[in-house]
């Protein structure tokens, strides 16, 4: 979980974090992949505070949400 402080009032907040690790045997899968979070992210743009994608060089997709 993410811990920020909210301005002026000291108050700590929990965001939740969702991370997700895909093995894709192909490019292709890499952009279904993309696609799908994509997809995710335009219909609920105002629900994340923080998405983060990452292709490593094994076809491995990394996907991390943080939550509002």
């Amino acid at each position: 979980r993410d811990y920020y402080a909210s301005r002026g009032l000291g108050d700590v907040y929990k965001r939740q974090v969702t991370s997700i690790e895909y093995d894709c045997k192909s490019e292709e899968k890499e952009d279904e992949v993309f696609d799908q979070v994509h997809n995710i992210v335009t219909n609920h743009l105002d629900d994340f505070a923080k998405i983060t994608f990452d292709v490593e060089a094994d076809h491995k997709v990394k996907v991390e949400i943080s939550e509002n």
